[in-house]
């Protein structure tokens, strides 16, 4: 029952958060938040994520550009951009499933260890995409496709109960 109470607690509590205190993230929970992200599940196993762990402050802002969704870089301690093989796993829409189960592992894993993060969308072909690309010097066959923003809270949020009951259906629509 306590296991059942603790990740309902994690999931239900979650909020996206985007203001940060200057202290510093662990090796201990980066690798914490890793792990979660590599727990995830994948379309026929195929496991096509790979983890870029960035804390220099200097490429954070670097990436950032005219994105007015990425501000909260400047204030993180660290990001993990979730990219995706695109060898390994063939088919686009099962390679954005992939990263975006990795996405939520490590965004509840953030949430459980007591810190916070909030997950940014990186739409192919942007500004923000090509400002990745760039400054990691990534492969061809690996594509951003989100970046989790993460410290220790510098804002409190409370989530409202989300379950609506008129989303829900049963054998049929």
């Amino acid at each position: 029952m306590l296991d059942f109470l603790l990740a309902k607690y994690t999931i239900s509590e979650r909020a996206s958060i985007r203001r940060f205190v200057a202290k510093e993230i662990s090796d201990v929970e980066i690798d914490t938040i890793l792990h979660a992200g590599l727990c995830a599940p994948s379309a026929t196993n195929k496991r096509p994520f790979h983890f870029l762990v960035v804390r220099n402050k200097g490429k954070m802002q670097n990436i950032i550009g005219n994105n007015p969704y990425a501000q909260m870089l400047k204030q993180a301690q660290a990001c993990i951009i979730v990219c995706g093989d695109k060898v390994v796993q063939g088919i686009p829409e099962w390679l954005l499933a992939d990263c975006a189960a990795a996405t939520q592992n490590m965004l509840l894993a953030i949430h459980a260890i007591g810190l916070g993060g909030v997950w940014c969308g990186v739409k192919q072909g942007s500004d923000f995409y090509k400002n990745i690309v760039e400054e990691f010097g990534l492969p061809s066959n690996i594509r951003p496709v989100s970046l989790v923003a993460f410290g220790y809270p510098g804002e409190e949020k409370t989530q409202p109960c989300r379950f609506e009951k008129s989303k829900i259906h049963y054998e049929t629509w």
